[in-house]
């Protein structure tokens, strides 16, 4: 899978664009290398978000491209990423965030050592996500471990949790101590710090929930955690609104374009949306359909002078399939038989706001957290407010979506409602993070055919080539250990999902 984050060319800009200060405060003196302020640093290592219609919106199937001369659908993806870098690389994120505490300690700016933590947390479960076991308690130490050995999963989510927890509780320290500070280098909250405590603990809860699987491990203590963190607010402040919110918006300037704008006229002319994203949007009568999607050709065709009435038809939208060949979805395209995104809202260079983390999902987090019975709170209000919070990111009509098309049930059906939600919610934002809900879910059914030789998604992503050659014994003890076997396969089952 691509996980390229369009955005983070915001983060190099505004490096390059602080340039302007003088060199003289750059370095300590003429004779040693210069130091980096640790806010440029923090923006440089800060992730960005994935804007819409980037690649990685196809995995989970919200979108398709369909030209006359694609190729076929593929899901075969490549190695995963490994964020350390070598020991001499310039780009490398890990060492990046090393180099940041260095330059905060040295600065007396403290602030950077907490989110530092939170920053590795990210980077860390990003990778052992992907793909299993990684390299962690040995990594970075490339004198003392230049061939570091693989952490379990199950550690790695341990240390993570670890991080986050602590991040929260210096942060909430470092603001009490502090009141007034603010983070130089922000780009998400305008130096906000309340907001970034915010943004870790919903990201903790983000954590928790993909654990779901794992709710009986005495040591993850995944459920006494979370229950922890709802039962303390005040210690564990969460979103509120929308507002609150880790996105960025966009506009027509170079590191500020979302991948849909036009610039970008092959976009507008392959994108489609595909029907397992439309489908389940007319199948709850959902008005962010309408929002989203401008009808088929055909369909304004066939009433062209009441596009109103065309358009609030539900039926009037369709779209494409992933089980068949981009050939037959270009062709059903030129018939104009299919949906593509609404012009008015993404034909533009502002679009959509793209998100790293919304208060949407956090609340149907909770609503599962609460329908799996780990807290006490009520789920239908969690519920209801993830998705109100959907719709107001839309601008949709609410109406009366949660008492009649969509309304929160309990049970097994009331789990799979809120995983169609929290699909719905994340669609063409929020990164990888559908793809995930399915993996772990299942939820929605995706679609396949052997006319793409696809018949169903991988399940993780192979460890960086290079592993076999510059890291040989500790990468294939890491395969035997978790797969049996030195294959690095992605179909393997790695712990998580056991």
């Amino acid at each position: 899978m691509k996980t390229i984050h369009k955005m983070l060319g915001i983060g190099l800009l505004m490096v390059t664009t602080s340039s302007c200060l003088k060199y003289d405060e750059l370095r300590e003196n003429p004779n040693n290398p210069a130091s980096v302020p640790p806010s440029l640093l923090f923006t440089a290592v800060t992730p960005g978000p994935v804007s819409s219609f980037s690649d990685s919106y196809q995995d989970p199937q919200y979108h398709t491209f369909a030209t006359a001369d694609s190729g076929p659908l593929s899901y075969k993806y490549g190695g995963g990423t490994f964020y350390y870098g070598g020991s001499s690389a310039g780009n490398s994120t890990l060492r990046n965030i090393e180099k940041m505490i260095q330059e905060a300690e040295t600065a007396k700016t403290p602030v950077y050592v907490i989110l530092a933590k939170f920053l590795k947390a990210y980077y860390y479960s990003i990778m052992t996500r992907q793909m299993g076991d990684i390299p962690l308690s040995e990594a970075l130490q490339g004198a003392k471990f230049p061939k570091p050995k693989y952490d379990t999963q199950k550690s790695v989510f341990i240390q993570c949790l670890n991080w986050l927890d602590e991040s929260n509780n210096e942060l909430a320290a470092y603001i009490s101590a502090n009141p007034g500070a603010t983070l130089d280098g922000d780009i998400y909250y305008s130096g906000d710090l309340k907001k970034w405590q915010k943004a870790i603990n919903a990201y903790t809860i983000r954590m928790l929930i993909l654990l779901s699987k794992k709710e009986g491990d005495a040591q993850l203590n995944v459920k006494g955690r979370f229950q922890n963190m709802i039962q303390n607010p005040a210690k564990y402040p969460l979103f509120s609104s929308i507002n609150d919110n880790m996105q960025l918006s966009h506009r027509d300037e170079d590191g500020f374009r979302g991948t849909y704008n036009p610039n970008t006229g092959i976009l507008r002319e392959g994108v489609l949306y595909v029907d397992t994203y439309i489908d389940l949007l007319k199948k709850y009568q959902d008005p962010r359909l309408q929002i989203v999607a401008d009808p088929t050709p055909k369909a304004l065709a066939a009433n062209p002078t009441n596009e109103t009435a065309v358009r609030a038809d539900f039926a009037s939208y369709t779209g494409a399939s992933a089980a068949v060949t981009a050939i037959a979805n270009n062709q059903r395209k030129n018939n104009g038989e299919l949906s593509k995104p609404n012009e008015k809202r993404f034909w533009n260079f502002v679009g959509q706001p793209s998100i790293l983390l919304g208060y949407s999902e956090q609340e149907l987090n909770i609503a599962e957290a609460a329908n799996r019975g780990w807290i006490t709170e009520d789920a239908k209000t969690h519920y209801d407010k993830g998705v109100a919070a959907s719709m107001s990111f839309y601008n949709a009509p609410i109406g009366d979506y949660l008492t009649t098309k969509a309304p929160y049930i309990g049970g097994a059906a009331g789990l799979k409602r809120i995983h169609e939600q929290m699909y719905l919610s994340l669609a063409e934002n929020s990164g990888s993070e559908a793809w995930f809900l399915n993996r772990r879910t299942g939820v929605p059914e995706f679609k396949f055919s052997g006319v793409n030789s696809v018949t169903k998604l991988p399940v993780r992503w192979a460890y960086p080539s290079s592993e076999n050659t510059d890291n040989t014994e500790n990468y294939r003890a890491a395969l035997r250990a978790q797969f049996g076997t030195e294959v690095d396969d992605r179909d393997q089952i790695m712990w998580l999902l056991k």
